[in-house]
This record gives C-alpha cells, structure tokens and sequence, in this order.
C-alpha cells in the first residue's frame, strides 16, 4: 500500500458522507497529538475522501498543511461499499471488559498516565454489573466492617 504526504488543502470531503462525526473530532485532535498518524486518510482518484473524515477534519483543525494519504484504486461500487462498511464496523463491534480493564490497569500503572476521557471511555463505561449494584454502607454500621462486608468502589476502586 502506497501512503504519500500530501496537502490538505487537495483532499475533497465526501459531500454524501451520511456518518456524523463532529463530536469525534476533539477525540481524534487529541490522539493524532499523541500518537500521530496510524492511519492515513483514504481517497478514491479525484481525491475524495472515501475514509478518514474525522482526521481529516482533525488535521484541518489542528492546522496541518501535509496529511498522510493513501489513493485505493477501487471502483465507484467499491467505493461507496468501503466508506460505509468502515464506518459500520465500528457499530457491530463490542468490547471485552475484564480484558479492557485489564489493559486499562496496565497503562495506569505505568509511568506515562492517561486519563479515561483522553481514551474516551468515563467511570460508567468501564463498571460491571457488580459494581453498578455498590451500595455504601449504613452510618450504623462505620468502623465495624470484617471481610464478609467489603466492598470495592466502582469510582477508584478501592477495597472498603
């Protein structure tokens, strides 16, 4: 696959892109400053962009003259197929938390922190089911806990 740098200012949005992204954009700002490119915009030959809307529009925000850019030969039909299909992939796909956490766990843990809005997750997205269900314990009951009444809290964590 042929990935060039190319002008911003030659990429033409798909004026019939039916995804809306706009919310996505601070997102993906904050990823490309952090990560940078990993993934070039893709456009079909009159330079339309058949995916990569959000970094294009990212890339424009941050004020980028040069973005990564790969032109796929494919037909009208493929075209307008592939735009969608990326978009759709996202939808059908679901996350595995124990494993998600698992992973979350390891970046805190490390020395270079990111916050759960950078990565765009919140406390709510990342609660199982039992935690959902934490319920303090009663003012009758402060100083008195043993091992049958520990909790863990879904905000940090902690063992109570």
């Amino acid at each position: 696959m042929k990935i060039e740098m190319m002008a911003i200012k030659l990429l033409k949005p798909y004026e019939k892109n039916p995804r809306l992204n706009a919310k996505a954009i601070p997102q993906v700002m904050k990823s490309l400053t952090e990560f940078g490119w990993r993934q070039p915009i893709v456009v079909d030959k009159d330079l339309v962009v058949i995916v990569g809307h959000t970094r294009l529009a990212a890339a424009k925000q941050m004020k980028l003259k040069l973005v990564p850019v790969h032109v796929a030969d494919l037909t009208e039909a493929q075209v307008r197929a592939y735009r969608i299909a990326d978009n759709r992939s996202h939808d059908r796909s679901e996350w595995d938390m124990p494993l998600l956490s698992g992973e979350l766990d390891a970046i805190f843990d490390m020395e270079v922190k990111f916050d759960l809005e950078f990565m765009d997750f919140s406390l709510e997205d990342l609660t199982d089911s039992d935690s959902k269900n934490f319920e303090p314990g009663k003012e009758e009951d402060q100083g008195k806990l043993d091992e049958k009444k520990m909790k863990i809290c879904p905000e940090c964590g902690h063992e109570f």
